[in-house]
Parts: structure tokens; C-alpha cells; sequence
């Protein structure tokens, strides 16, 4: 048994630039979806401008140019988090054995543990305001800047998966964005955190319904919508698509997985309204050739493609 002291437990996994993506998905597919990633290259992309136009920036990020390749994970110290440290050292040994082209750095697990009073000042400090696409910027609830030009989007950092800083959500919300939502209703398959229903509701859409098989993720969105002031314009269901979706959207949003998407294609034009958008994300490049022939299956056409990292999203229409 792992005993650990403290109140919150800090998990840092040292690893390449090239094994961040790699350590990120197999946190994922053990059930621990929040982390927050270290990334070097990040310091060039800023000063390339790649995040935006910025007129001044804190100095302590440039630290990050000299910072090594990590993802960290907090857990409050209970036995949830026993569980999840021993389940990750296991994961990070799996990876250790499987890497024979020595391609994913040292991939140390550091465990430490952090002082309740320390903790929320670690927290709110490692949650930090950064854009997505022309006119979001996504907020911890506590930051209260104003960004001129920008939608405010604030995401608690939770439980549910999608907070901005992963790939697939960033595509959808850059697709998003694109899209004329005035007076539009949207869908969003697979919620999360209900980061992609809000954005809609934030950039002009009348209505969201979001619909998760988790219900953590269900509560979870319930509460990012209060806090950007639209939950009387959002609803939160747990279920799937077939039981509960009974009128047409003009959005439907899916970030999950390729072989969901799949299942799911055939049932979505009963949901989508003439002239809808379909949005799919979570799409491993690998995976797109066979995500795409469902679609045209099923009579959708493609009208955006954009990828980053290795993930694709796609957004699609009925023929």
C-alpha cells in the first residue's frame, strides 16, 4: 500500500516532447482525462505568435523554453488516489517496456505531496487564461481579466474531460466558431465538461442540449454553464443519443472517439435539421480514412477538415 502525507498528491511524468500526446491518451484510457502538460515548444509558438497577438506576457514563462517535456496530475490524497497512483505507475512501466525505439524520454513517475494551504494558490496558478481560435478565450472561473475582442469562456477545471487544452477540443471550438450560430440550436453528444455546448450558447446559438453516459460530466457542465451565466438556456441530460434526442439541431458537436462516431453516424439525421452541421472530433489520423467512409455511407459530405497533432476533426453535412 502506497501512503503518502499531505492533502493534495502531485503525479509528474517526465517524458520526450514526442511522448506527450502518448502519455496524455494512455491517462486517458485509465480513466484519468484532467492533467496538466509542460511543453517547451509552447515558448516558441508564443513568441511566433502562434496563441495570438500578446502586448505583454508574465516572465515566468519564460521558464518554459528550458522546462523538460511533463505531464502533471492532481489528486486529493484519499484512496481513490492510492488507487490511481499505482494504476499509473503501472501504465508508465507498460509505456517504459513498449518503448523500444526509446522515443518517450525517461518517463519518470514523481510523486509529491503539496500542503492544503499551498494548494489552491498551486492550482489557480497552473490554470492560466489562453485563446482558442480568433474569439475565445477560455478563463478559470476565478480569473477575472477582460480581453478585448474575446468571449470569455470560463471552465472549472474538473472531473469531466474538455477544457480546452487538448487537441480535439480546440478543433471543435475552432470549427465552432466558423459556424453562423444566431438563432441555431445545438447538440452535444458526449458533453464533458460542456465546454463546446457553452462556447455555442457564448458566440450566439438560442439553445444547447448536452447528453454524457457520465454522470459527473452531466453535473459537471451543469455547473461550467452557471458559472458563464447560460444555464437557462442549457440542459444537461445522462443518457445516449437514441433514448433521449427526439427533435432536429442545427449543430451537433461529437468530440469522443472514432469507433462511437462510427456507431453514431447513422443515427444522427434523425437529430439534424435541414442545412445542419455535424461535427466530429477525437478522430486519430489513423482512424479518419474509416470515419470518413462511414460518413459517406450514410450520405454526409465534408465541408472542413482541420487537424493538429495527430487528431482530426471534421465537419460534415447531409448530402
Amino acid at each position: 500500500m502506497i501512503s503518502i502525507a499531505g492533502t493534495i498528491t502531485k503525479i509528474d511524468i517526465f517524458t520526450s516532447q514526442e511522448g506527450l500526446d502518448i502519455v496524455g491518451n494512455a491517462l486517458e484510457d485509465i480513466g484519468q482525462p484532467t492533467f496538466i502538460i509542460v511543453d517547451p515548444n509552447d515558448f516558441d509558438s508564443l513568441m511566433e505568435g502562434k496563441f495570438g497577438a500578446w502586448d505583454y506576457f508574465d516572465k515566468s514563462l519564460t521558464e518554459l523554453r528550458n522546462a523538460e517535456a511533463s505531464i502533471t496530475i492532481y489528486l486529493p490524497n484519499d484512496e481513490y488516489c492510492r488507487n490511481s497512483i499505482e494504476e499509473i505507475q503501472q501504465m508508465v512501466e507498460r509505456l517504459k517496456a513498449s518503448d523500444t525505439a526509446e522515443i518517450l524520454g525517461r518517463l519518470d513517475c514523481v510523486i509529491t505531496s503539496i500542503n492544503d494551504e499551498d494548494w489552491d494558490k498551486t492550482w489557480k496558478e497552473s490554470c492560466n487564461p489562453f485563446p482558442v481560435g480568433d474569439k475565445l478565450m477560455i478563463c478559470p472561473p476565478w480569473a477575472d481579466e477582460r480581453f478585448e475582442g474575446k468571449t470569455i469562456l470560463k471552465i472549472e477545471p474538473g472531473q469531466a474531460f474538455g477544457t480546452g487544452t487538448d487537441e480535439t477540443t480546440r478543433l471543435s471550438l475552432e470549427v465552432l466558431e466558423n459556424i453562423n450560430l444566431g438563432g441555431k440550436i445545438v447538440l452535444d453528444v458526449g458533453c464533458g465538461s460542456g465546454i463546446l455546448s457553452i462556447a455555442a450558447l457564448l458566440l450566439g446559438a438560442d439553445s444547447a442540449l448536452g447528453i454524457d453516459i457520465d454522470q459527473v460530466a452531466v453535473e459537471t457542465a451543469t455547473a461550467n454553464a452557471e458559472i458563464n451565466n447560460v444555464s437557462n438556456r442549457a440542459k444537461y441530460i445522462c443518457g445516449n443519443l437514441i433514448d433521449i434526442v427526439t427533435e432536429k439541431y442545427d449543430v451537433i458537436c461529437a468530440n469522443i472517439i472514432a469507433d462511437v462516431i462510427i456507431t453514431l453516424l447513422p443515427q444522427v439525421p434523425k437529430c439534424l435539421a435541414p442545412e445542419g452541421v455535424l461535427i466530429l472530433s477525437g478522430i486519430i489520423a489513423d482512424r479518419e480514412k474509416e470515419v470518413m467512409e462511414a460518413a459517406l455511407k450514410h450520405g454526409y459530405t465534408l465541408t472542413e477538415r482541420r487537424e493538429e497533432n495527430g487528431w482530426v476533426c471534421l465537419e460534415v453535412k447531409i448530402s
